[in-house]
């Protein structure tokens, strides 16, 4: 098949929903398959990644270093090339993006059908109230309309597929965001190792894993840590280290490649304080695989993960004295690491191979209809 990625963002732009897409294009290519991505960037480019082809377009008025618009006449232009290409399946992922609807659209005119995937559980959570009601705009008009007309849609957890069903009547079904399988043979225990990977923004939760540790430093324990990921709060980050008298212990790391990231977390201990609606984070089964554990306020996974037997610890409060309890209740008697047979369903192997018979149904059903 030849599959068609229109996307916001693709690597080297880091974000879960970026390294879903790369890792998933990468797979179906392995496979067999043809992937394009269609994306966007400060500069137009055309590249070939591991297999997949990278066409980047120009983007416009940046927000946050996510959002943006693309050209105009990128729908007409679009539509075009998946004709030429002769695509034969079109994949859109989380329904706020420009690039959805662009690529809905364009799919459409080139009488293609799409599969959309949503990577959000909820609403934007923001406290500036002007994004707030900005984002629920957008969700209860684009991001309705981009559900309700892709030929199938997915969500990477049961909550994000119960969130779907609330925005848009639509039924959705689960498929989970997935890792590349650990290539680590050495793993060692390192409990009181605590780590943070995420963008550095508002709600992500890097003040609440300091606020943590230096709960746990002042309660006697020997523990060290490292903050990894990028983002706007960065310096803000590195500042409050040092007003906590941290930086003896606790490495703020910045932007960290993805295979390097996979080395830091062997054996450690991921503390996860989001507060965002969040799809189904990687940074929990990558931990897990890497022989680590998870302290975790409630999110999308995290039950499920557990119910499977993995030493994943959740929280009954969003607060960082309930995640500090259970920090010191897991380093006093850690649960064994998760077994490979649990994490091996959460790879790539897996997932590509489903997602693919997923694009052969639709097309099935789509020849039917003409």
């Amino acid at each position: 098949m030849r599959i068609a990625f229109i996307v916001q963002n693709y690597p080297p732009h880091i974000g879960g929903v970026e390294l879903h897409v790369a890792n998933l294009a990468k797979e179906l290519h392995r496979l067999g398959h043809e992937p394009y991505v269609l994306t966007l960037a400060p500069t137009r480019s055309i590249r070939e990644d591991e297999g997949v082809h990278v066409i980047t377009g120009k983007s416009h008025c940046g927000f946050a270093d996510i959002l943006s618009l693309p050209s105009l006449g990128s729908t007409r232009a679009i539509s075009r090339f998946l004709e030429d290409k002769e695509i034969d399946l079109v994949s859109i992922h989380t329904r706020f993006f420009p690039m959805s609807f662009v690529g809905l659209r364009a799919a459409h005119a080139a009488e293609i059908p799409v599969i959309h995937t949503e990577h959000g559980s909820g609403f934007v959570a923001s406290s500036n109230p002007l994004i707030t009601a900005a984002s629920r705009v957008v969700d209860l008009t684009m991001g309705r309309y981009i559900l309700r007309h892709a030929d199938r849609v997915l969500g990477v957890s049961e909550k994000v597929t119960d969130f779907v069903g609330r925005l848009s009547g639509v039924k959705a079904d689960v498929f989970y965001n997935a890792i590349v399988p650990s290539t680590t043979t050495d793993r060692p225990d390192r409990a009181h190792h605590l780590i943070f990977v995420g963008r550095m923004v508002e709600g992500k939760g890097w003040d609440t894993f300091l606020e943590v540790c230096a709960a746990l430093v002042d309660k006697g324990l020997e523990i060290t840590g490292e903050l990894i990921g990028n983002g706007p709060d960065l310096p803000h980050v590195r500042a409050r280290v040092e007003a906590l008298g941290l930086s003896p212990r606790i490495e703020v790391a910045g932007r960290v490649e993805p295979a390097e990231v996979r080395r830091r977390i062997v054996g450690a201990t991921l503390l996860n304080p989001t507060v965002l609606s969040e799809g189904f984070q990687t940074t929990l089964p990558e931990v897990l695989a890497e022989g680590g554990r998870v302290v975790t306020y409630e999110v999308p996974g995290a039950t499920m993960l557990r119910d499977l037997g993995a030493p994943v610890y959740i929280c009954e409060e969003r607060t960082s004295q309930a995640m500090c309890r259970d920090v010191l209740a897991l380093l006093a008697a850690p649960s064994a690491p998760a077994t490979p047979e649990l994490v091996a369903p959460l790879t790539w192997p897996y997932q590509g191979e489903r997602y693919a018979h997923m694009c052969a149904d639709v097309l099935e059903v789509a020849s039917r209809e003409r």
